[in-house]
């Protein structure tokens, strides 16, 4: 029989659209990831650097068109 580890989540009820992850059972719901915050800013900091480019990229046509069907759909509904 295999133990339950720490951060175990055997049991426990998942809301919907929550993501079970390893190691995070044992923690409050919206609690620090555990990283240290000045490893996450310096994350974030290359990340943003990174996709800089890919925000200024202009949105293809075919989500542009979807995004309207979307509207008018959201619309009709209303």
């Amino acid at each position: 029989m295999a133990k339950e580890g720490r951060g175990s989540r055997v049991g426990a009820k998942k809301k919907k659209g929550e993501k079970m992850l390893a190691g995070t059972a044992d923690r409050p719901r919206g609690a620090a990831s555990g990283i240290d915050p000045r490893v996450q800013r310096e994350i974030g900091k290359h990340l943003r650097a990174h996709y800089q480019d890919v925000l200024k990229e202009p949105v293809p046509d075919k989500f542009v068109e979807l995004l309207q069907q979307l509207e008018k759909s959201i619309e009709k509904k209303s």
